[in-house]
């Protein structure tokens, strides 16, 4: 084979070793063939690249996404539920709408993240980075935030806590009208 043919193979290798450094290969190669991404429940995708993604309601409900790249995706009206999003690095995302219910998001980066309208119920949260990140309307359900990083009550002001909800010292419950 000549160099000027093997250049496509040579190529789609290394793309495919930077988006996949520990993921499981088939769910990768499941995610490659999809021209819209719809569901990947229980997938390995950790440690994986999304930066700039489309994934706007995808399913992902019990998805190993720990250690992975969603800086600057899309991830609105996204199912989240009991998906491992640990240690992950999420600048800039957009959760809108998205459904986080008892998912690990412990050591996460969320900075400048949209979280309007998402429901956070029984999510684990110890470590994660939530600094100038967007919570209106956000459903804050017996969610444990006390060790979150970079909350302030003004953020909050918008989202809705029950009294299940356990904030950082500091930080003012927000209003519930239920």
């Amino acid at each position: 084979m000549t160099a000027s043919k093997s250049l496509p193979f040579v190529l789609l290798a290394v793309a495919a070793a930077s988006i996949a450094f520990a993921a499981n290969p088939k769910d990768m190669a499941r995610l490659k063939k999809s021209d819209s991404f719809k569901e990947c429940i229980r997938c390995d995708l950790s440690g994986a690249d999304f930066e700039d993604r489309f994934f706007q309601l995808a399913i992902l409900n019990e998805a190993n996404l720990s250690g992975s790249n969603f800086d600057g995706a899309n991830l609105a009206g996204t199912q989240l539920n009991d998906a491992n999003l640990s240690n992950g690095t999420f600048r800039y995302t957009n959760f809108s709408g998205a459904q986080m219910q008892r998912a690990d998001l412990r050591g996460a980066n969320f900075k400048g993240s949209w979280f309007n309208w998402a429901w956070f119920a029984g999510a684990k949260l110890d470590g994660a980075d939530f600094t100038n990140a967007r919570f209106v309307g956000a459903q804050l359900q017996g969610t444990d935030l006390s060790k979150a990083k970079g909350l302030t009550s003004a953020q909050l002001r918008g989202a809705c806590a029950d009294a299940n909800t356990r904030l950082p010292p500091g930080i003012e419950r927000p209003w519930c009208p239920y």
